[in-house]
């Protein structure tokens, strides 16, 4: 260390010759230390961390001979209590490992024998955690990051050092409660907690919680150090350390002596706290909680106040019935189902009488069962010994029949599905299923009962039966299927599946049961059968809830022939045929199975036979596909037309084609016979040699090909088995030629089945092809006979195309057309009909790879989980937000998300950590400028101009809080649509063929699609005005419109729509008119702008008073120049003209052009006149907003002097 050069001991220094040399030389040393701590009293830089530690051993060495060096070697180590500092940020980094060394020597230090050495080391590691910046800093030094001295700790593993100088302090309590304080700030860290569990902390801490301490601290930051490491390191490698018996016997000794001692609140907290741990010890099968004693202590406990019975174990013991006693009690209910898994346990829990003080809780809890408990908490007690009943039942069997469990259960039910009043609480974790019902009464009785019945004791059963059982189960499923349809929610559904299991294990092989079950039964059941598909994957439990019913109707209606006629006669087959469509695995094979059970009943195959699905699918053909799924699952091999491929194994699956030969026991059944116990092709076998394999409606030619294989299935099987039969044979023994023959000619017989099936499969593929040709040349002859019709519409349209062309032509060919309707049609006046839209509904059209409308879904997220020990709030899921982007499109969110589907993030749970949890991500979507956010009824809710703009989608769930029983609230979620409309600064509008698209090719960079026929633009196209000083003008073709376009014909409102955000129009008119084709009615210039005016009026109102200009088109054309004339004239007195058009035609205000411009995008004649036109139009319409806009804020500003003059 520069400046200070320190020479401490060493070898020289301990053979001095004469004593006042050395006492003048420790005087030296001493002076010198005091000089370096001086001049790091402000803080340590990091270079000098490893000198000064150096000190520090030279200064632990020399404490050995000399006393002296103990407040110096604390003076040290107090340096490092200090803020590091640095130099520059790179520092950190670089002295990483010097630092974490001399961190982690601290540790070593605790070797040195001296108490005040130890506690100094301990307050300085203390101080990490609470570091306070220097109030001076080192000229030219920086401090270190606040938790950099953490990180170099964890690093240079301090924490493990520490846990093993706990042996240094063991008969020294003060400096084993300090170190215990060092490891409780280093236990927060979970790689801390790892290096503890290494070195065997757990147990260590475990042995220290009996320790005399009259302050209990001991106890307290022991306690607190264990919870730490099994919140933050594996909780199975922290068990098993306190899994031995001198543990086990610790927590009993220090738990016993908190219960009958502890007094004050903290003590009870500290009980409730190791009884927890004792709980998760408890899991581990191998501790010896029985031989300890401990479970015994724990069971009595749980159960004296119930069974009031005296017991010398809680002796001087009385339920103060606190809040903290009450969280021990659920507690000590926890324990017994905890020990209920273990056996050696069962014997305790009998003389214990833990069975009839948990019966004590079923019974109708109109009156707190202690008065000393509040309604809520006796309501939760309630539930928690029932729930606990379901694990302890199953153990103690015997006794829960002595104690006429049965009875009490129907009793209870009874109760729950009663009338009578009742206010439950529903505001614990066992009490789900909302206030004010009997709900959570209900599931956990039912579920003691599924437990029970699940073990198949006859004894249970018959008892059950006797007391009217199957009636009251009914009963029960009638109530829970009426709540569920009022609302349904996942405990009902719980509650529906149970009560369809137990009656399936009671109505099991026993015909009078079935009997009772019959009708009432079925009409309950077949409801779940027309349950909605899509409810299957809605995650509330729909899936278990159809299960438990099929399981039901196997249990409880086959084999019972007025059950099955009930079952037929209310379409219950077409039902199951219905489900099975679905295709669904887990469904599949039970449905089929059921189906085989049914086929006894003659009437079973009549109503498969007639049964039709979606598209007209028969019986037949869905089993044919659910037998090719099953062999692609299986990976059997057949090629693309569904063939045998191996006809020495044509029905072998690859796992049978991977197995060696293995013998085996003439008892043992081999692979093939084992892969038909639970095969959905030995089932769908079943049912077609039920229904036959002839005159079969409804299949494909693969569907024949398929059923080859079927019909041969049996034959198949049995080849297989005698295939595996000579391979172990084969295997083991070599047969003799008698026998050897005799394989040989039944594996021939194998193959030859195989050869047959397949020449069977080429035939039905022949005739396909044949009928395919025939197909094929009768479409052929029809499309020759139409060759001449086309020849002649082809003809009809050359024709159109010359009138349209030539206007002497179009004018004769208008003449005739005008006399042609005079004569054959009739003289009476008729009026126009109303315009009818030709859209349907709701349907959503694209056109090209333009997309003006996406229909997609959102979903805020779901809160996160409350902490209810600690009143903890879950965080508030995420929101989905809607931000406007320029250079984005409609289609580029379709391309990146194609399901369309946008889903914002879970919020963080409650912990004890952080007990407001997070909120969860924001899902922002990208739409483009001029989206208009609408709902499913067509109804705005949102608007989108501007780049930065966003709308609230869908707001995100609350986390689970006090209010919510500490559970989650779903996000909002809804399908909205994104319709898109351009904002351009000016529009062309017209008829189509009047030239839009060529304009804009003429007068921007825009490529469109340009032709001489009628709507060459089907999608809006936009292009940009370049003019010499880079102004530039934002230019929106819109696709053509036609009469009726404002109902919505020929798409009207997808074209109209786009017109809404332009800033001006350019309407574009053929001056030679209009005629979209020969069957409707010829248009003058004149009656075209008349028309698009009316059209954009009946579509809204506020489009006529919009700027606009006026383009005159195809002035190349013949008489051009005439018509010209006459439109000037038409339009500057257009009310002299009005009396020669239609009324319909009129429309309320015509529209006033700023300017009339004849052009011709073929010559580009009046181009450039035009794109003059346009700017000028466009910085007036400008200048008039900016005007208007300084006048609103000259306004505001003068209208405020006012306000502050009459004030003063």
């Amino acid at each position: 260390m520069k400046g200070y050069p320190v020479e401490i001991g060493g070898s020289g220094s301990r053979h001095q010759t004469t004593q006042k040399f050395g006492l003048n030389l420790e005087k030296e040393q001493l002076k010198t230390l005091k000089k370096v701590v001086k001049h790091f009293e402000n803080g340590l830089p990091l270079k000098n961390v490893a000198q000064i530690t150096k000190i520090l051993n030279l200064c632990a060495e020399k404490m050995n001979e000399q006393e002296a060096f103990t407040e110096p070697l604390c003076e040290l180590i107090q340096l490092f209590g200090l803020p590091f500092q640095k130099k520059k940020s790179s520092d950190e980094i670089n002295y990483s490992i010097e630092v974490s060394q001399s961190i982690a020597h601290l540790g070593y230090l605790m070797r040195v024998p001296s108490s005040q050495v130890k506690i100094q080391i301990c307050k300085c590691i203390v101080s990490f955690y609470n570091m306070e910046l220097p109030q001076k800093l080192l000229s030219g030094y920086q401090p270190t990051s606040a938790s950099y001295k953490i990180q170099m700790a964890e690093v240079g593993g301090l924490a493990e050092t520490l846990v093993l100088s706990l042996a240094l302090v063991e008969n020294q309590l003060i400096e084993k409660l300090w170190v215990l304080k060092a490891l409780q700030h280093l236990s927060i860290s979970g790689r801390n907690c790892g290096l503890m569990v290494k070195a065997q902390a757990a147990s260590r801490l475990c042995l220290y919680l009996n320790g005399a301490d009259p302050s209990g601290q001991l106890v307290f930051r022991s306690s607190d150090i264990l919870w730490n490491l099994l919140e933050n390191t594996s909780k199975e490698e922290v068990v098993n350390q306190l899994s031995t018996l001198e543990c086990v016997h610790a927590l009993k000794e220090v738990f016993v002596d908190l219960l009958l001692h502890g007094f004050r609140r903290c003590d009870y907290q500290l009980r409730n706290d190791l009884l927890v741990i004792a709980t998760l010890v408890a899991e581990n099968p191998a501790v010896p909680m029985v031989e300890s004693g401990f479970a015994e202590l724990l069971i009595v406990l749980a159960t004296f106040t119930e069974v009031r019975l005296p017991n010398p174990l809680v002796k001087g013991f009385k339920l103060t019935y606190s809040y903290e006693d009450f969280e021990m009690k659920k507690l000590l209910f926890n324990v017994i189902a905890i020990l209920s898994k273990d056996p050696s346990a069962a014997q305790l829990l009998s003389e214990n009488h833990v069975m009839p003080a948990l019966l004590y809780y079923v019974k109708p809890n109109q009156r707190p069962g202690f008065h000393e408990w509040s309604a809520a908490q006796y309501e939760e007690l309630q539930l928690h010994a029932i729930a606990v009943l379901a694990s302890v039942a199953p153990v103690l069997v015997d006794k829960y029949l002595s104690c006429q469990a049965n009875t009490l259960l129907l009793v209870f039910l009874e109760w729950c599905i009663g009338q009578d009043p009742f206010f439950g609480q529903g505001n614990s974790f066992h009490g789900t299923g909302g206030c004010g019902n009997k709900l959570a009464q209900m599931r956990y009785g039912l579920r003691v009962l599924r437990f029970v019945v699940s073990l198949y004791d006859d004894a249970v059963n018959i008892n059950l039966c006797d007391q009217g059982a199957i009636s009251q189960l009914l009963d029960i499923l009638k109530y829970a299927a009426n709540k569920s349809e009022e609302k349904e929610s996942t405990l009902l559904l719980e509650i529906q599946a149970d009560t369809l299991f137990i009656l399936s294990v009671l109505c099991d092989n026993d015909l009078h049961r079935k009997e009772l079950f019959s009708c009432e039964g079925i009409a309950i059941l077949i409801p779940f059968f027309k349950m909605d598909p899509k409810k299957l994957y809605s995650g509330l439990g729909h899936n278990c809830l159809l299960l438990s019913a099929l399981d039901c109707l196997w249990s409880c209606v086959i084999g019972c022939y007025i059950g099955e006629d009930y079952f037929i006669e209310k379409q219950g087959i077409f039902l199951l045929l219905d489900l099975l469509a679905l295709k669904e695995k887990n469904l599949c094979n039970i449905i089929l199975g059921i189906l085989v059970e049914f086929c006894d009943n003659p009437k079973t195959t009549l109503h498969m036979s007639i049964w039709r699905g979606k598209r007209d699918q028969t019986a037949a053909n869905l089993l044919i596909q659910l037998w090719r799924q099953e062999e692609l699952d299986l990976g059997v091999k057949r090629d693309r037309y569904g063939m045998i491929v191996d006809i020495k194994k044509p029905i072998a699956t690859s796992f049978q084609r991977q197995q060696k030969v293995i013998p085996v026991p003439a008892s043992c059944p081999t692979f093939a016979i084992m892969e038909i116990s639970e095969s959905i092709r030995a089932k769908i076998y079943s049912l077609f040699c039920k229904l036959g394999f002839e005159n079969l409606p409804g299949l494909s030619t693969k569907d024949f090909v398929t059923l080859a294989i079927i019909q041969r299935y049996i034959d198949f099987k049995v080849g297989e088995v005698w295939s595996e039969i000579c391979a172990e044979i084969k295997e083991e023994f070599r047969p003799v030629t008698s026998d050897e023959r005799a394989l040989k000619a039944i594996s021939k017989v194998s193959e030859g089945i195989g050869r047959t099936v397949v020449a069977l499969q080429i035939e039905v593929l022949k005739i396909q092809q044949e009928q395919k040709i025939q197909e094929e040349e009768k479409t052929y002859k029809e499309i020759q006979a139409t060759h001449p019709q086309r020849e002649l519409i082809n003809k009809s349209w050359e024709n159109v195309m010359t009138q349209t062309s030539n206007y002497e032509a179009l004018k004769k060919a208008k003449r005739l057309q005008k006399i042609s309707i005079e004569a054959s049609g009739s003289k009476a006046n008729v009026q126009n009909g109303p315009v009818h839209s030709t859209d349907i509904k709701k349907l959503r059209t694209t056109y090209s790879n333009f997309i003006d409308d996406l229909r997609v879904y959102v979903r805020g997220g779901t809160g996160g989980m409350g902490y209810p020990n600690l009143g903890g709030e879950g965080g508030r899921g995420g929101d989905v937000w809607f931000v406007a982007r320029e250079r984005t499109t409609l289609k580029s969110i379709r391309e990146k998300y194609p399901q369309k589907r946008f889903v914002a993030g879970t919020g963080a749970n409650s912990s004890v950590k952080a007990l407001k949890g997070e909120k969860g991500k924001d899902c922002e979507v990208h739409v483009p400028l001029g989206i208009s956010v609408l709902d499913d009824d067509g109804k705005q809710i949102g608007e989108l101009n501007a780049a930065g703009e966003r709308f609230l989608a869908a707001r995100g769930g609350l986390g689970g809080s006090l209010a919510t029983n500490f559970l989650p609230c779903k996000g909002q979620r809804r399908t909205v649509h994104l319709d898109l409309k351009l904002i351009a600064d000016v529009g062309l509008v017209g008829f189509p063929n009047a030239g839009k698209s060529s304009l804009l090719s003429k007068i921007s960079h825009a490529k469109p699609e340009i032709a001489n026929y009628a709507f060459t633009t089907i999608q809006p196209e936009l292009g940009k005005i370049m003019y010499a000083d880079y102004k530039q003008i934002s230019v929106a073709d819109l696709p053509g419109l036609i009469e009726g376009a404002h109902a919505n014909k020929g798409m009207g409102h997808k074209f109209l729509k786009h017109v809404e955000r332009t800033k001006q129009l350019l309407l574009v008119v053929d001056i030679s008119g209009f005629q979209l084709s020969i069957k409707t009615q010829f248009r003058t210039a004149f009656e075209t702008i008349l028309l698009l005016t009316k059209e954009l009026e009946l579509y809204k109102e506020e489009l006529v008073t919009k700027p606009a200009l006026l383009a005159i088109n195809k002035m190349d054309l013949p008489c051009a120049k005439d018509n010209l004339d006459e439109l000037m004239t038409q339009l500057e007195n257009p009310q002299d003209f009005l009396h020669l058009v239609e009324e319909e035609m009129i429309p309320a205000n015509t529209l006033e052009f700023r300017e009339v411009i004849p052009i011709s995008t073929y010559t580009e004649e009046g181009i450039e006149e035009l794109k003059t036109c346009i700017r000028k139009s466009i910085d007036e319409q400008a200048e008039r907003v900016n005007e208007e806009y300084r006048k609103k804020k000259l306004l505001l500003l003068q209208t405020s002097k006012e306000e502050q003059m009459n004030r003063s």
